[in-house]
């Protein structure tokens, strides 16, 4: 009867869930929101024809477990897990809208497998009043919008228990890719690179188990593409990466590992506070005056210490007037030595890093004595003794060991450190207790430094040496790390002294080293031959995952760890005196060798110092200038705003100096502090010659070379809307320019009517030279086929294009009232937007993007392939434009033009040959003019676009500007 009964009962539990699990599909198959959530996706095919979006389709061939199996166990567990956590779900509902009445359940449109868009279901831990599509790490402030329950849930990821729901209907997997926002274009880019848009996204993926939210989005990317190629393996080692992903999962949510409020790579690590760390007293933040003729006592705290012994060294051969003595500080006899009359005592006691794996309590306790107590205590005592400037020698290590193979970590301006051992926590606390005793009187210096090697040092460097020596073959790996020469510390330190100055510094060679180069450097100089092969490369994987020891050395070997640039450029300090190459000869014993490497190659590399007011007009319309100079040998040097491009120009070598620059603003006192400046760069970098572009870096920068009589090379690339509009700003623009320019070599001008105006204005007669524009790179932009399109009406869409930023003067108000007005002539039409936005036209511009009236993208970085999909570019600019480059790339690309008849724009344009030219401010003329390019047979159109190509490649091949300016600086290279 039992058993009759049991039966039963699991006839009636079966057939329940079957019909569960029925009505579940059916409520899956209404409710597919696929048709609509796609219709405005620029990530899939039906957004690329509409908005141009470049993602190419990469799909990914799975095997057995990738394309069926894993979609089976998906679905079989996802309704298992919902069905017993049921009353689980019920129980959070209730308190979440308890805690803040509202919707329990949070929606956001996320990205999909093939880059489809999907509803994502989440509990809601944030307000009702927090924005909805904005990702967390995007939010000011983001705690203020967290509930007390979704701290909770948060937490202990909780709150993305509704994602099984998401699992079961076959939008998401329980392991894969977590799914981006819809709005994540760089994630969703960076993804592309992988092929990780073309599988299922999870629930959780190799990244969650790695960093979560701690890691930068090209990390993310990289460990999902990692994903990606061992799915698409299959097999076991498919299998066992999910398995391995699902319990990393586990004992991520169990140590709340990786959750960080405020997203991607910006951590609130678990061990310091945001205010601990220090960002405002960066030494990139300040400017530095370098004292050279007083007389400075430094004392040394730590007797026999490798960077104490060369510093002593260095500076008596070069700075006779640092007098420098040196304290042991073994026993307790040092607290009886007097402080008293030193300017700077400089900390270098410390124990080394060693391996911390397997260490006892007690010397553990003896790392913290030495590296964290005695450094204290001395700093406390010189703060006492009246000592003005107090040296810490921190450590890299505070931030953590460095990424495995493959995964690099770039530690920036927002990176909170966050130590992974006893000793890097050793270093940390001494660096912030240090910190903390710093006033007005007591300036704190600490130096987070990076591997420093030298002739004689310890560490990984000599190991590395002697396998150099010793190997016939090397693994070819393809790393970065940040290294520091002792000749460059050295350096760094004597000027740092004789500033005087106190803050957060992270001191490094100018260009990041690569263990395989390395290798292959060290045997090169000591006469021996080493092959670098990818041969052995998996050697080092295997390596790499053995754990203890030699899987801790692979790691420091072969991971990539490195500081910004932008950390270790100081204004006014040049100390970078070894290149990494010069470096290598000098820690293998061959000072004499590098030293004349040095003086053989002075004449070559020479500084150039260019100045401008924004990274873009460098990169963008100078990147072929900085090339050639670097190629030539020369040392360039770029004074700029920071700003992305920044970072590439550095990896290409050059040397950067930051500098705030206020384009618009007409304060006299920030003005003059731009002179200060460039005064003080000038004389830290001594520049045979000094090249400009823009107003201010015009002014100014000829004002401070004329100072020091540093030959001058400006380039006017437009007079500005004051000049322009005349008045007392164009009186006292001349006044200046007269000021300024008087000795200067040469005025470039980019259009007739702007040297007309110096020449009536008696500005610098004589200097004049008439220059293409800034030129176009005919490479960057080729010349590529004309997109087929209809007539207007029919066929495929006539697209126009805006590229500039979004403001009046550039003709904005014209382009959308024509916009309005053609596309209900011309339906089959499309008016596209690219530039920054200036915040008046922000709302119309979201207004008239929804209506379907313009097609608005915001900034995008590939113009050349943006254009690609174009029939033609309007330019209705009044701007006082030097020469529009927009202009010069549209017709390099072949695409017709229409632009207005004003200077730096009518020079591109032969109308009716190449385009149209318009008046200025002329709705109706410019609306004909679009009219009458429409009405154009395709084949006309497509004439026009290669014309314009023949014009440009005659007129304004960017070579002639680059020969032009080579030619001023070979005149000034004769003079020296």
């Amino acid at each position: 009867m039992d058993r009759k009964y049991s039966i039963h009962n699991r006839i009636i539990f079966s057939t329940v869930l079957a019909g569960l699990y029925v009505i579940m599909r059916i409520a899956v198959r209404r409710n597919n929101e696929l048709d609509e959530t796609d219709k405005e996706n620029p990530y899939t095919e039906y957004g690329r024809k509409n908005q141009n979006k470049d993602f190419s389709n990469k799909d990914q061939r799975l095997g057995f477990y990738g394309s069926i199996l894993k979609k089976m166990i998906d679905r079989f567990l996802s309704f298992c897990a919902l069905v017993i956590l049921a009353p689980l779900f019920m129980i959070i509902s209730i308190i979440i809208f308890i805690d803040d009445p509202g919707p329990v359940f949070f929606t956001q449109l996320r990205v999909g497998k093939d880059r489809h868009f999907f509803l994502l279901h989440k509990f809601r831990s944030m307000k009702m009043s927090t924005p909805h599509d904005v990702p967390t790490h995007q939010l000011k402030n983001p705690e203020q919008y967290i509930t007390r329950v979704g701290r909770v849930l948060r937490k202990t990821s909780l709150d993305e228990l509704p994602q099984l729901w998401d699992i079961f209907r076959g939008k998401m997997s329980i392991i894969g890719p977590r799914p981006a926002l819809w709005n994540q274009d760089d994630l969703v880019k960076e993804r592309e690179k992988y092929s990780a848009n073309s599988i299922m996204p999870g629930l959780t993926g190799l990244a969650q188990i790695h960093g979560r939210d701690e890691l930068e989005i090209s990390e993310k990317a990289k460990l999902d593409g990692i994903y990606v190629k061992n799915l698409c393996a299959g097999g076991w080692k498919a299998v066992l990466q999910d398995i391995k992903c699902f319990f990393g999962t586990m004992k991520s949510v169990l140590q709340s590992d990786g959750v960080v409020e405020g997203g991607t790579g910006e951590l609130y690590a678990k061990m310091c506070s945001v205010s601990e760390c220090g960002f405002n007293d960066y030494g990139y933040l300040k400017n530095f005056d370098i004292d050279k003729e007083s007389e400075y006592r430094v004392l040394i705290t730590g007797a026999n210490s490798y960077i104490g012994e060369n510093f002593k060294t260095y500076a008596a051969g070069r700075y006779s007037h640092i007098i420098i003595d040196t304290l042991d500080m073994m026993g307790d006899g040092w607290h009886d030595y007097d402080f008293t009359g030193y300017h700077t005592v400089f900390h270098v006691a410390g124990i080394a890093h060693a391996d911390v794996g397997y260490v006892d309590e007690d010397t553990k306790a003896k790392y913290y004595a030495v590296n964290t107590d005695l450094a204290i205590e001395a700093a406390k005592k010189a703060r006492e003794s009246g000592v003005s400037q107090f040296i810490f020698i921190s450590s890299m290590i505070i931030y953590g060991d460095s990424n495995s193979y493959g995964m690099e970590q770039v530690i920036d301006e927002h990176t909170i450190p966050a130590p992974a051992n006893f000793y890097g926590d050793s270093k940390w606390q001494a660096d912030k207790a240090i910190r903390k005793l710093a006033n007005d009187s007591f300036h704190v210096a600490i130096l987070r430094l990076p591997m420093v090697y030298g002739k004689d040092s310890k560490g990984n460097y000599p190991a590395l040496s002697k396998l150099a020596k010793t190997l016939p073959l090397f693994p070819a790996m393809r790393n970065k790390r940040s290294m520091l020469h002792i000749d460059n510390l050295c350096e760094f330190v004597s000027l740092l002294i004789l500033s005087g100055e106190g803050g957060i510094y992270f001191p490094q060679n100018g260009e990041y080293s690569n263990t395989s180069e390395l290798v292959q450097e060290i045997a090169k100089v000591s006469g021996k031959k080493i092959y670098c092969t990818k041969l052995l490369n998996p050697m080092v994987g295997i390596a790499l995952h053995i754990p203890g020891k030699i899987g801790g050395m692979a790691k420091k070997a072969f991971g990539s760890v490195v500081y910004s640039q932008k950390l270790s450029v100081y204004k006014g300090m040049n100390y970078q005196v070894r290149t990494w190459k010069e470096s290598v000869v000098c820690t293998e014993g061959k000072a004499d060798l590098a030293d004349g490497e040095v003086k053989k190659n002075k004449g070559k590399k020479r500084p150039v110092l260019i100045l401008v007011n924004h990274d873009v007009v460098i990169y963008n319309f100078r990147l072929e200038l900085v090339e050639r100079l670097l190629s030539d040998g020369y040392e360039v040097h770029i004074s700029s705003p920071y700003g992305e491009r920044i970072d590439d120009l550095i990896s290409l070598g050059a040397k950067y100096h930051e500098i705030n620059i206020d384009r618009h603003g007409m304060n006299p006192m920030a003005d003059i502090s731009i002179l200060k400046e460039y005064g003080k760069l000038i004389s830290a970098i001594h520049p045979f010659i000094v090249l400009s572009y823009t107003i201010k870096p015009n002014i100014y920068g000829a004002m401070a070379s004329r100072c020091r009589k540093i030959p001058f090379v400006a380039n006017i690339t437009g007079l500005g809307v004051a000049v322009e509009n005349g008045g007392l700003k164009q009186l006292l623009a001349v006044l200046l320019y007269r000021l300024s320019f008087q000795d200067i070599q040469r005025v470039f001008f980019q259009n007739k009517e702007n040297e007309e105006f110096f020449i009536r204005k008696h500005i610098a007669i004589g200097k004049h030279k008439l220059l293409p524009g800034s030129g176009v790179n005919l490479q960057r932009y080729p010349f590529t086929p004309y997109p087929e399109c209809g007539d207007g009406r029919t066929g495929a869409p006539i697209k126009f294009a805006f590229i500039s930023r979004i403001m009046k003067e550039k003709g904005i108000e014209q382009y959308l009232a024509a916009a309005e007005v053609i596309k209900k002539d011309y339906p089959v039409t499309e008016f596209h937007i690219c530039g920054f936005c200036e915040a008046e036209y922000e709302g119309r511009m979201t207004e008239l993007h929804k209506k379907g009236i313009v097609i608005y993208h915001g900034m995008i970085r590939d113009v050349a392939g943006f254009m690609e999909g174009v029939h033609c570019v309007v330019h209705p600019t009044y701007y006082p434009e030097g020469m529009s480059n927009v202009l010069l790339e549209a017709s390099s690309s072949g695409r017709p033009i229409i632009t207005t008849d004003r200077s730096g724009c009518r020079e591109v344009v032969l109308d009716g040959v190449n385009g149209y030219m318009v008046s200025e401010k002329n709705e109706g003329e410019l609306i004909a003019a679009i009219r009458k390019f429409i009405e154009l047979p395709a084949s006309e159109k497509s004439v026009m676009g290669a014309k314009a190509r023949e014009y440009v490649k005659k007129n304004y091949d960017r070579d002639i500007v680059v020969s032009a300016y080579m030619e001023e600086i070979h005149a000034a290279e004769s003079r020296l």
